[in-house]
């Protein structure tokens, strides 16, 4: 599997999913689309995971995606974990 493969799995996870919802607030009460923001998170990291100029957004991405989804939809199988440590690092 690869990296785009994970992240297409991850888009349909959250697109399914109850549990991530646009239904919240941000700390300061504001309404905040969390699903739409996901997603968008989620697409750059799958379109931008293989350029290396683009680091910086992805390991940004990579950090709100951490951040709003359940840590057993994050677990890639060996051979993308090498690959998504080495793009994170």
């Amino acid at each position: 599997m690869s990296l785009t493969v994970f992240f297409q799995n991850l888009i349909k996870k959250v697109e399914e999913s109850d549990i991530v919802t646009n239904a919240g607030t941000d700390q300061e009460g504001f309404y905040k689309p969390t699903r739409t923001i996901l997603l968008r998170h989620l697409n750059l990291l799958k379109d931008l995971h293989g350029k290396p100029l683009a680091k910086p957004m992805v390991q940004a991405s990579w950090k709100y995606v951490v951040e709003h989804l359940p840590a057993e939809w994050l677990i890639p199988d060996a051979e993308d974990r090498e690959e998504l440590k080495k793009i994170l690092s």
